[in-house]
């Protein structure tokens, strides 16, 4: 089934079975994108009494009575974030380093993947370049991903491979430690995906576009149904076309995605959510290895598939959730919420393993057969809302329960022993289709249980105390299986309290101080699948941070400016070896800094920077190095212009942006570096009413120089995406 089969195509039953029902659409979507684009420039064949009356074009008015958060007009700026378990919370008043991408820089943007939607986050590496089968991030030089427990959809954790844009209204980007809120996770941060709700007015988009050469047709409806139900639809539909400005690689998508929001009672709400998405990735990007002695040679043409055309990745997930508030009285609040998910899987992938100096190389082959994943997740908090004596308490208690059952994963993968001459920057080849040897199989149940408590407590108007601490329990039991049937189990039983606690000074409502430490329980390593040492498991340990930081509103732009300090566990994969090792402590500590909205009344600007320094500490090797696959230095800045009105250029914007990366090392020794690179984007926004309605057209060039660059992780390298062009027309009806 799927890529365990010897097939030269792993995706074409999902392509022959659905093809058809959309190819229709597909078609339909492109003459309606040509029709947006000239409506512009084209007359007006409209009633018998207008037949000779030119398209009159006028600047958009989109402002409202407010804007909504997030918005173009507010320059992206968030005001209200998801802070996990401790609920909606204003981000001035968080005592952390938060990043946020509103779902209007994700649309203005056209970003279409997680990716390309953190593309100008500051405290954000991507680890993967254009590669698409897992993408891997890097927050304040620790490796965040689905693996690692650093995802989360809604403030409950998640474990999809593939998130899809489309249906979320914004991204948030928790720096650091965050065990206090989530439970286990590695002390990167979290990438926490908020869902699209329901709107109190009506809401009608469609858009139509171009990513590369892949045609996409986008349907967003909101509204009132009665006086007490509002609901949101999202579906996308996409067409194989390539993607990535990369040959022959492909991506068919789609995404149904509902809410409900019934307003009960004035003090209940109960909130319903539901969505199907699906993606065929087809030809994919190769990956390459190398080794000391051989060195990184410059990035080849990242426009050319290196791959092989046999290989891709296949995710989908069917997500059901539920959740209810309640005001029980004027203390005390109840929210629920639960979830449950089903993830199916596979992967087909190859890699050039480099074998001299001339390049010569073999092929590395790895495929994980289909399997579905389940997950069951239920949380319930109590807040309570009081004072005591001249002291006001938000008090929150509450548990979270994550239960994931993995089926059996066949994992198949191999080296083989022929040598192919060297020919990195001439033409692409690839071997031909046969089936992986059989390799480890895998099957995991793991439940999650973390008790939280807090109690945010105001001292006047100025201070604000923060005690609290997370309970958090892994219970794990992993099988496997070799080629040879032998099955090996292990589990995994542990626990830990981790306190949290802060401290925050508002001298005046636009400018917050706040100092914090934070500990949190990691699991140990397990060395994985494709490691010398694979499947054993090391003892977990505790992480630990400090933080001190502002924030301010200043004008029209939000400020955030943040030092910490990390002490954790250092884990890496030897290259030489390929043996997975957890030995001493990584210490890094750094500056984060940041900064979105309006500097000017045209002007619109969010980015920032990273300065990091991190080095291992204590261990039997590598001292004072620099952990593999972490830069120090990061600097990232979009920009958007509103040119003044004028009869030609009225409702037009200018946008663009520019992001660099310091050298990064390739392996823990720090005898090899991959390239520091700049990158440049630009691009053109169009407002205009046209037949009555309104309308806006997006244009973007990405990696505006073409510039070739590699990207790493675990000592492989990626490459980055080509110059990319994505063109589209929304309109509200």
């Amino acid at each position: 089934m799927g890529l365990a089969q010897p097939l030269p195509n792993p995706h074409q039953d999902y392509q022959t079975r659905e093809g058809a029902a959309v190819s229709s659409l597909y078609r339909y979507a492109q003459i309606t994108c040509i029709g947006l684009l000239l409506a512009p420039i084209s007359p007006v064949v409209a009633e018998e009494n207008a037949s000779e009356a030119p398209l009159e074009l006028t600047e958009t008015q989109i402002t409202s009575l407010q804007a909504a958060d997030g918005s173009a007009e507010l320059g992206y700026r968030v005001e209200s974030i998801q802070l996990g378990p401790l609920g909606n919370t204003r981000l001035q008043d968080t005592p952390f380093s938060i990043n946020t991408v509103s779902g209007d820089l994700i649309q203005n943007t056209q970003a279409t993947n997680t990716t390309e939607a953190l593309k100008y986050v500051p405290t954000v590496y991507s680890n993967t370049g254009a590669s698409q089968i897992t993408p891997y991030f890097t927050l304040r030089g620790f490796s965040a991903s689905t693996w690692n427990y650093n995802m989360a959809v809604d403030g409950m954790r998640n474990f999809d491979v593939y998130q899809p844009m489309e249906d979320k209204e914004r991204i948030e980007v928790l720096n650091g430690a965050n065990g206090f809120l989530y439970g286990i996770t590695s002390p990167a941060g979290m990438i926490n995906y908020s869902l699209k709700r329901p709107t109190a007015h009506s809401l009608r988009e469609f858009t139509v576009g171009t990513y590369d050469k892949q045609v996409y047709g986008h349907l967003d409806l909101g509204g009132a149904l009665t006086d007490t139900l509002k609901y949101r639809l999202n579906v996308l539909q996409s067409d194989k076309g390539d993607t990535n400005g990369m040959d022959d690689q492909s991506q068919k998508r789609h995404l149904y995605s509902g809410a409900l929001d019934w307003q009960i009672t004035p003090d209940t709400l109960l909130m319903l959510d539901a969505s199907r998405s699906r993606r065929n990735l087809e030809h994919a990007q190769a990956l390459f290895m190398t080794t000391a002695h051989i060195g990184i040679p410059s990035a080849p043409n990242a426009s050319k598939n290196w791959g092989a055309p046999y290989t891709g990745a296949m995710d989908a997930t069917n997500r059901f959730g539920i959740g209810l508030e309640t005001k029980l009285n004027d203390v005390f609040t109840l929210r629920t919420k639960a979830r449950y998910s089903r993830i199916e899987r596979s992967y087909l992938l190859n890699r050039q393993v480099w074998q001299n100096n001339d390049l010569d190389y073999r092929w590395r082959v790895d495929s994980q057969q289909e399997f579905d994943t389940i997950v069951k997740q239920f949380n319930l908090f109590l807040d309570a809302n009081l004072s005591t004596g001249p002291l006001k308490h938000l008090f929150t208690l509450g548990v979270t329960r994550d239960s994931y059952d993995s089926g059996d994963s066949g994992y198949r993968g191999t080296t083989y022993t022929t040598v192919y001459p060297g020919d990195l920057h001439g033409n692409t080849h690839y071997r031909p289709w046969s089936e992986p040897p059989k390799g480890t199989s895998t099957s995991q149940e793991t439940h999650y249980t973390t008790l939280i408590f807090a109690d945010r407590i105001s001292i006047g108007d100025h201070w604000t105390v923060m005690i609290g601490g997370t309970r958090a329990r892994v219970d794990d039991r992993s099988t496997s299986r070799n080629s040879a049937g032998a099955e090996t189990t292990t589990r995994y039983d542990e626990n830990e309290f981790s306190p949290a606690y802060s401290i925050s000074f508002k001298p005046i409502p636009e400018l917050t101080a706040y100092a914090s430490y934070v500990e949190s329980l990691q699991q140990g390593l397990v060395a994985g699948a494709t490691q010398a040492n694979a499947g054993q498991v090391f003892s977990p340990y505790v992480s630990k941070q400090k933080e001190l930081g502002l924030k301010a509103s200043v004008g029209g732009m939000d400020l955030s400016l943040a030092w910490f300090y990390i002490e954790d566990a250092n884990q890496n994969v030897d290259t030489a070896t390929n043996v997975a090792t957890q030995d001493g402590k990584a210490i890094h500590k750094g500056w984060e800094f940041s900064a979105t909205g309006r500097l000017t009344e045209r002007l619109t600007l969010t980015g920032g920077f990273t300065k990091l320094d991190a080095w291992i500490d204590r261990a039997s090797a590598n001292e004072r190095k620099t952990p593999q696959g972490v830069p120090e230095s990061m600097a990232k800045l979009y920009a958007e212009y509103d040119l003044p009105g004028s009869n030609s250029v009225s409702g037009l914007t200018l946008t663009g942006g520019i992001s660099y990366t310091e050298e990064v090392p390739w392996d823990a020794a720090n005898t090899l570096y991959v390239n520091s690179v700049t990158l440049l984007d630009a691009g053109l926004r169009y407002r205009a009413r046209v037949y009555d309605k309104d309308t806006t057209w997006r244009l973007t060039v990405s990696n505006l120089g073409d510039k070739d660059y590699w990207t790493t992780r675990s000592g492989i390298l990626y490459l980055g995406a080509p110059r990319t062009l994505s063109l589209s027309g929304t309109v509200s009806f």
